[in-house]
Formats: structure tokens, sequence, C-alpha cells
């Protein structure tokens, strides 16, 4: 990583399942010299672990904050993705937010899965960050493609022109990281991952075979479902929050579209609600344009402006006020589907939206940050800012005998069935895995196989150990199904946990109940004996709430001990974190 001083460590003669143990130097992190950082080196080819090529995995941690006598090990954590930088995560607040939480017995450890981020190689679709950059421009935010236009027959060609538009730009983009031909491309996949997070945990431990402490959230959750199959006999205490259908991961990428939508319609409905129950001081959309008070039934005015203020956009895009580009339809939905699993956000998103609605598309510009790009350096090398891409591709089943036409009926029922506006602001992944050939790597994912067959589950139970299953109600992303049918493949060695109300992950929003329940399980393991389901601990919307920022302090919705607010402001600085990272 650019500005962190790293000390490597090489473990050579590295085995699939047993790594050569050696003990980690650590060295103070440059930009924040109160986390250590270190860097752990294995083989790049899991398939054949003695050719000699390797991967560099930078590390990060933040210590225990109790005696030595009284530390319980390592927790690591990943953030999501695939690929975001583990190291970033603790660097920007997660280490301590997730160390307070657990009452500081843990050293918190992340670390840029293969392929990302700082390790190396680093998985690039072209040499230079140029390159790279006018490709990103290349690709629009999503298919600009209109909802309220779907039962409309006579829209259908142009329907479709939208779609294969949008999917030849993604397609491009594909090729070339094919073409590129990068040695992390096959080596970066779930399977490669979680040998790294085995290596990662024996090195910390200095012990063969140590057990794997874990809070994995989004994407994280699909390394945590395989890392429990590969070594069931290595789980402690795992959490996952916001959890992704590993079974559908392993499939077509267009598996997975149906489950994406399932409650889209209920978070719309969240936000709408509270906007009108926060009143017109509360929530800036409680003001119809021109500043007049909404009459009647405000929340259904409300969903109906929402959805007039979209339909208008795909003939009428509004220009930003310096003419250089104007936001259309397909960057509306992209706006609406990125913010709506980020509630925290929901206040400036209603001021943003009320300015759009009286011509002013400038805050909803701000908030994408389509207005503020940075400068590139043009011939600096690729930055890998597309990893994330062939890494889901290359864990799913190949999706390029998928066809165009299925892929628009596929979207066409969704939205309709689902009554869900915004499913184009979906599709990059589907058609950049349409347009990835067939190539796998050489070790591959287990996906679900043996959640399904209860193998999983039979072994964790004989060993009395269990996982913790978190997510919010109306998770946009990764629906509380998910999490349920996750809970059934492990009957007998899991608890499900719900937090009510909408986001991504249950950290978008904080609930004094579940932090308590989370704290409790990597205490000492307990679990709630039934599946549990808690209110949330803030406002959504709230004249104290600063409607300029998109993480704004949160304003907690009762009186709370000076340790339970430490718990709540801890999910607050760990959100703060997740939300840094692109």
């Amino acid at each position: 990583m650019p500005g962190q001083r790293f000390t490597k460590l090489y473990l050579l003669g590295y085995m699939q399942i047993a790594p050569t143990l050696a003990s980690i130097q650590w060295s103070p992190c440059t930009s924040n010299p109160s986390l250590d950082c270190a860097t752990l080196t294995v083989p790049l080819e899991y398939a054949d672990p003695g050719n000699g090529a390797l991967a560099h995995i930078p590390l990060t941690r933040f210590n225990a904050t109790v005696p030595k006598s009284q530390r319980k090990g390592s927790l690591l954590t990943n953030p999501g993705g695939p690929g975001s930088a583990g190291t970033d995560f603790l660097l920007n607040g997660a280490g301590e937010g997730i160390s307070n939480i657990t009452g500081g017995f843990y050293d918190i450890v992340s670390w840029d899965p293969r392929g990302t981020g700082s390790a190396r190689p680093l998985l690039q679709c072209f040499d230079t960050a140029g390159e790279e950059s006018d490709a990103s421009a290349a690709v629009p935010a999503a298919a600009e493609i209109e909802y309220s236009q779907f039962r409309n027959q006579s829209y259908m060609p142009a329907y479709y022109a939208a779609l294969k538009d949008y999917d030849d730009a993604v397609g491009e983009l594909a090729d070339a990281c094919v073409d590129h031909n990068s040695s992390a491309l096959y080596t970066s996949s779930t399977a490669y991952v979680v040998r790294d997070m085995a290596a990662i945990v024996d090195a910390l431990e200095g012990i063969d075979n140590a057990t794997l402490n874990y809070w994995g959230f989004s994407y994280g959750t699909i390394l945590g479902a395989e890392f429990i199959q590969t070594y069931p006999e290595r789980v402690g205490k795992i959490i996952f929050d916001g959890v992704f259908d590993s079974a559908a991961n392993a499939k077509q990428y267009t598996s997975q579209l149906p489950y994406d939508q399932l409650y889209v319609r209920d978070a719309i409905n969240d936000l709408v609600t509270a906007c009108t129950q926060a009143g017109i001081d509360g929530c800036a959309l409680n003001k119809t344009p021109n500043n007049h008070t909404t009459p009647g039934n405000r929340t259904t005015d409300l969903a109906t402006r929402l959805a007039n203020l979209q339909a208008s956009l795909y003939k009428n895009p509004i220009e930003v006020s310096d003419g250089s580009f104007s936001i259309t339809v397909g960057m509306f939905s992209f706006f609406m589907s990125s913010y709506l699993r980020l509630p925290s956000s929901w206040p400036a998103v209603a001021s943003a939206l009320s300015a759009l609605e009286e011509g002013d598309a400038d805050p909803v510009a701000n908030l994408l940050g389509v207005a503020a790009a940075p400068e590139v350096n043009a011939s600096a090398p690729d930055t890998g800012s597309f990893a994330g891409w062939p890494i889901q591709c290359t864990d799913n089943a190949p999706s390029n005998q998928t066809t165009l036409p299925e892929v628009a009926s596929l979207v066409l029922n969704i939205s309709l069935t689902e009554q869900t506006p915004w499913l184009n602001a979906d599709l990059s992944t589907t058609s950049f895995c349409r347009n990835f050939p067939n190539t796998r790597p050489r070790v591959p994912n287990l996906g679900a196989s043996k959640l399904l067959n209860n193998e999983t589950n039979a072994i964790l139970t004989k060993q009395n150990t269990s996982v913790l299953i978190v997510n919010p109600l109306h998770d946009t992303t990764t629906p509380v199904n998910s999490a349920v049918r996750l809970h059934r493949w492990l009957p007998t060695s899991s608890q499900l946990a719900v937090r009510r109300g909408p986001g991504h992950t249950t950290i978008t929003l904080g609930s004094l109940g579940l932090l308590n329940t989370i704290r409790e399980y990597f205490l000492d393991g307990t679990l709630p004996t039934t599946t549990e389901v808690y209110d949330v601990s803030q406002k959504l919307f709230s004249p104290e709430i600063d409607t300029d920022s998109i993480t704004p302090a949160p304003v907690f919705n009762g009186t709370y001990s000076n340790s339970e607010r430490m718990l709540l402001e801890s999910n607050y600085n760990v959100y703060l974190a997740f939300v840094s990272l692109p």
C-alpha cells in the first residue's frame, strides 16, 4: 500500500493446507503509527505451490487493548467487495471500532485480498492509469432505460437498444481485462483467498491449523462460507454480516438478480415513510417544488414523486450548472440504488432530490462524485480499480452462453414482479461476466456444496461450534432471505439475528440490542436461543441531522448510558470506514 512500510514474511515451501510457520515482523504503519503493518508472502498458484511464483498480501493490525494475559487471539475482518482493501478499512477507523465493540480482547487484523489494493501481483486490466480512467469514463453509470415504460410494447426496441449499448461498453472492458492477462486474473478467486486466510491465522498465532475468528461484511460472507467448508475444524467465532447467497453466487451471475431486488420496494417504503414522519423540518422532500407543503397522503405522494422524477429524466435530463453533463435516468437509477443501501445518507439524499425536482442537478452530481473526479497520472500503472468484476466472474459459473435477450427478459420480469425501478443500475457485473470467458481458476471454489449436503453443519455441530448470522431486514444488496437460507444450511451450528429496517450490512444503522449480542458472542460465545429481531437505535431523519453530509453524526432515538453510547458510536466509526472504501 502506498505510504505504508511493510515487513515481508516469506512462507517458502507452503503447502495447500498447512503453511510453514513463521512469525510476522510487524512495523508501525507510516500513515498511522498506532496500527501495525506487515506483508505475508504465499504461493501465487495453490494448485502448484512449488513453482516459485509468489503473492504478497499486505496486513494491518489494531492491537488488543487488554493486558496480554487476557488476550483472546486475533480477529480477522473483511469489508467485502469483492476486493475491498481491508488495510484501509482498519486504518480508516474500523480497527478501533471493532475492538471497542468486542471489548478490546482481540488483535483486529485485516488484509488486502490477493489481486487487489496493495496486494501484488495486482489484477490489472490496462497498462496505465490513463487507459484505466478512459475505460471507466466510457462505461455509463447504468443502462439508460426507464422502468415506467416496461409495460409499453412500443418502448421495447429502444429498451433493447439501450441495454445493448450498455452491454457493449462493459463487454469491451471485460475483453481488456482478459487481453491484459494479469497473473492475478485466475489466482484471486475466493478459494485462493481463504487459503491465504488460513496462512494468516497460522502465522499470527504461531501454530498449525489455528482457528479463525472472523467478522465478514457483505462479500466477506462469501469468504466466510468458503472458509467454514474448506476448514470446518478451524472455525472459531465467526459472524456473517449482510449475507451473500453462496449457492446463487456459485451459479451464473444472472441467477443472483432475482435475489438482489427482493427488498428494494420495502427500503423505498422505509425512506418515504421515515421522511413523512419527520415532517417538513426533518426531511426536505416534505416540501413539494416551489416550497408548497405536500397535501393529502404524503407517503404515497413522495413515492409517486420519486417515480415521476425518474420518468421525467428519461426524456429530459437535467444539466448541471456548469453545463459539463446532465443527470440522466441511468445516473438517477445508479444514485438511488447506491444510496438506498446507506440510510444514514438519506437526509442528504432527500435534500439533493428536492433540489433536483426544482431543476438543480448540482447536489445529486456532488453526491455521485462525478463533478469532482481527481486528476489522474496517465502514465502511472493501472490501479486495479476493475479487479472486483473479474474476481466475481471467476467465483461464478460461466455466463458467456447467456444471451442478451435472456438478460433483457429477466430484467423486465424481475422489475415488474418486484416493482423495483432501479435494476438497470445493477447490471454491470451481469454484462461483464456475460462477456468473460469460461476459463476458471485451477483451484475451484466449493460454493455451497458442503453446506447443501450438511457436511459442514455436521462437523461444526460435533465440535460444538456455532457461527452468528446477522442481517438487516430490508437489505437491498444482501436480502435477509439469504441469511435465513444460510441458517437453514447450518441448523444446529448457527444462530440468526436480524436488525429491523434498511441498509446494507447491520453497521449501516446502529442497533444497541444487536451490538450487545455481537459483543457477547465474541466475548464468550453466547448466542441467542432463538432468532432475534432488534430495533434500530438511531433516527433516519431529524432536524438535528446534517443534510450536507452523507455520513452525518448519528442522532440516537433514546437516552443511553456512556457504555451504550460507546457501542453505538463505535458502530458508527466502523460504518464510516466501510463507506470510505471505493
